[in-house]
């Protein structure tokens, strides 16, 4: 059986409060750990969002081609995504 990363992060986060240590060294390295799962598991989440609309994009450029039976160059294709990129971040990140 494998735990969510949500739970592994949480039991990190109790981890930190909970365990006794003198220095404090062994609670700042666990809490750090959780966060930085943490981080990982959004800038993941926040590639897969990207890919899913690359996925999308493709799609529609191929509906394209076929309706028009025009060729799109790779060069045509990569712009459109990185325009695509470039709003999607904007969206996000503002």
């Amino acid at each position: 059986m494998r735990s969510k990363t949500e739970t592994i992060i949480g039991a990190l986060r109790v981890l930190a409060q909970d365990i006794q240590s003198e220095d404090g060294v062994a609670n700042a390295a666990i809490a750090e750990a959780a966060d930085r799962m943490d981080e990982l598991c959004a800038e993941l989440l926040f590639q897969k969002r990207l890919a899913e609309r690359y996925v999308g994009a493709g799609k529609i450029c191929a509906q394209i081609y076929i309706a028009r039976n025009i060729s799109l160059s790779e060069k045509d294709v990569v712009s459109a995504l990185v325009e695509i990129d470039k709003l999607y971040r904007e969206e996000n990140h503002n």
